[in-house]
């Protein structure tokens, strides 16, 4: 009897599963247009023509899942604003659906709704979100939050979460303690340096282009090798692109020491690069 009822709870585990990766999530953040886009906590969520519903938290995040694929009208509302509908709302399985929106007294005060499909680990409010729900204390930075500061490197990513600073050729320090603390995953496997100096492969090699999110895990828990006194760093990359992307940077430098001012010349090696000085460097004359 009890091996019929373990067969029983994992085929309807497994059930289960399915189907939630088949569904998919709206979430985002409600602002306050009347407080200088302050977050707006315990505002109404509802996707129009049904009962699904829930509320903002006091940071002004929201989440709806367990939505099935399709197109939705998501109203706001809350007392004392104006009710606010963003209609087209499309859920895709297994991904989230970013929506920030502000809700203002007038019609006036409200500015453009963004609506974003995103992959979860990629947007700082999906984060935040997953970051409320974890079990374990982790702190995690995304490919949004990384463009947003503009910074080139993981390295130069981690060092703006507390309690990390970057020392010259020394690598990541967490807590005062060096590299021979840390311990770097790379979507779930471990990645050992090829140096013997190093314990884990210096985080300035690694470009932000190509990571979706990091997590920065300080305390011990069951899932991470326990290989560490500083901190683990899972480090997950972005998924190839189903089309070719090209990129085209334009940069104009200026020298204020240099740039439009004006210079004593000398011309008479212009045809140097001939192989020709027309006497302009010859020895003067001896007396």
């Amino acid at each position: 009897m009890n091996r019929i009822l373990i067969i029983a709870a994992v085929f309807l585990s497994s059930i289960l599963n399915a189907q939630e990766s088949t569904q998919g999530t709206i979430a985002g953040k409600l602002t306050d247009g009347e407080m200088n886009g302050e977050p707006l906590p315990f505002a109404n969520i509802v996707i129009k023509g049904t009962s699904l519903g829930t509320m903002s938290d006091i940071d002004g995040l929201f989440a709806l899942g367990k939505l099935d694929p399709g197109t939705y009208t998501v109203s706001f509302s809350f007392v004392g604003y104006e009710v606010r509908e963003i209609p087209n709302v499309v859920v895709s399985p297994g991904k989230v659906t970013e929506i920030n929106a502000e809700l203002g007294a007038s019609a006036a005060a409200l500015d453009e709704v963004v609506i974003s499909t995103v992959s979860r680990r990629d947007s700082e409010v999906a984060l935040l979100l997953e970051q409320k729900k974890a079990i374990t204390i982790k702190q995690s930075i995304g490919a949004e939050e990384l463009s947003r500061k503009a910074v080139n490197t993981v390295e130069q990513g981690l060092s703006k979460v507390s309690g990390i600073t970057t020392v010259q050729d020394r690598g990541i320090f967490v807590r005062g303690l060096d590299d021979r603390y840390n311990y770097l995953m790379v979507n779930g496997l471990p990645l050992a340096s090829s140096d013997p100096d190093f314990k884990i492969i210096p985080l300035s090699y690694i470009s932000t282009n190509i990571v979706s999110s990091v997590d920065v895990f300080k305390t011990f828990s069951p899932e991470l090798y326990q290989d560490f006194a500083g901190a683990t760093f899972v480090l997950d990359t972005k998924t190839a692109p189903s089309s070719s992307v090209t990129t085209v940077n334009v940069g104009v430098n200026y020298n204020t020491n240099t740039t439009f001012q004006e210079f004593k010349t000398d011309d008479s090696g212009d045809s140097e690069y001939f192989g020709f000085t027309g006497g302009g460097r010859e020895l003067p004359s001896r007396f």
